[in-house]
């Protein structure tokens, strides 16, 4: 009997989280519209594939569903040659509603020009912080750094995102950001205007026939690929799974 109980719960927890996983998108773009000036536009298009890191996938698709990006967030990290980092919230209650870590993913892919990973400071510890690989920095990949996704239209934006601290550490304070929200960069040195952020967050869900506002953060879908132009440069190089 016991055998029997322990196998109709396997298989009710397997029908269960099927169906949950079933509510995320195998593949979305994000769009990153910032307030850096450059030749080709101001906007970090990002493809973002389930199949590389679901765990991560799926949590970044709930935070941008939330109200977390519903305030400008700065690029807080700027290391040259190496990575840029965001993912902390101007808003200080965001961060406090988010502030839960998830498990890792196992490293499929790797984390080569352009590939989106998460910040972690362990194992198990991956939150909201995100980061951009500027080159090829597959040695991150022996310590646990799963990319869920890559940049297909704006690198040479994210190449030029100003350096926050340019003399000195290669972050701003983490926990005073998270803690002040956008009030951390109230002063003359950390101003918007030469404090990269991002103004919006674009989801593009691919095979959906939806368009609306979902709670706070402007989102975008379409039916076939390429239907939106700004996400057609992806769509056209990737497969829809």
């Amino acid at each position: 009997m016991f055998t029997l109980c322990k196998l109709l719960l396997i298989v009710i927890f397997t029908t269960v989280f099927s169906c949950l996983s079933g509510t995320y998108p195998p593949s979305y773009c994000i769009r990153l519209d910032t307030d850096v000036k450059n030749a080709s536009g101001s906007s970090i298009i990002i493809n973002i594939t389930q199949n590389w890191a679901p765990i991560g996938a799926n949590h970044l698709f709930d935070i941008i569903n939330s109200q977390f990006y519903a305030v400008p967030s700065a690029f807080f990290r700027v290391v040259p040659k190496f990575v840029v980092q965001f993912g902390i919230s101007g808003d200080p209650i965001q961060n406090t509603i988010w502030n839960k870590t998830i498990l890792d993913d196992p490293v499929l892919m790797s984390n080569i020009v352009g590939t989106v990973s998460y910040a972690t400071d362990g194992p198990n510890t991956r939150t909201t912080q995100l980061f951009i690989n500027y080159r090829n920095n597959s040695r991150l990949d022996l310590h646990g750094f799963a990319p869920i996704g890559v940049v297909t239209t704006g690198l040479d934006v994210a190449n030029t995102i100003f350096n926050p601290t340019p003399d000195g550490p290669s972050s701003t304070n983490d926990r005073r950001r998270s803690v002040n929200g956008n009030g951390y960069r109230n002063n003359a040195y950390f101003s918007p205007s030469r404090f990269p952020a991002m103004a919006k967050a674009h989801v593009n869900m691919q095979r959906t026939q939806l368009k609306g506002v979902s709670r706070g953060v402007r989102w975008q879908t379409s039916t076939s690929a390429g239907s939106n132009s700004w996400c057609s440069c992806w769509c056209k190089a990737c497969t829809v799974v």
